[in-house]
């Protein structure tokens, strides 16, 4: 005759086996989250420059020359207009013979007055 406990024994020892290789398979994924845990952190904390901030802190630095230079360019031509119309006038002045220190007969002005749409010519260049 068999023994009346022996099944539920059995079954006890088997429960216990499924609950001890769960529990494994839990302490093994919690593990592998540990692990994985550890590189985020890792890769989220600075350690230095990378090599995207060398390049974005060298793309910035020359966008910012660039900058610079635009603005040098911008105003050294600001003032050309002015200079080339002063200079053609002058030109025209000189073809035309007339001299921007006469005197205009019409209004009595001298100089650069005397005909204010044509300016002078610098000093030397008369």
């Amino acid at each position: 005759m068999a023994h009346p406990t022996a099944p539920a024994a059995h079954s006890t020892d088997a429960r216990l086996d499924q609950i001890t290789q769960a529990l494994r398979l839990m302490l093994e994924t919690q593990q592998t989250h540990t692990e994985m845990l550890a590189k985020v952190i890792e890769a989220a904390t600075p350690t230095g420059e990378s090599a995207l901030e060398v390049a974005m802190r060298s793309v910035a630095l020359a966008l910012r020359d660039q900058t610079n230079a635009l603005v040098r360019v911008q105003e050294t031509l600001g003032g050309l207009g002015v200079e080339i119309e002063a200079g053609v006038l002058r030109g025209m002045n000189a073809a035309l013979g007339i001299d921007a220190d006469a005197s205009d007969p019409l209004t009595g002005r001298t100089g650069a007055d005397a005909h204010p749409s044509l300016p002078s010519a610098p000093a030397g260049k008369r």
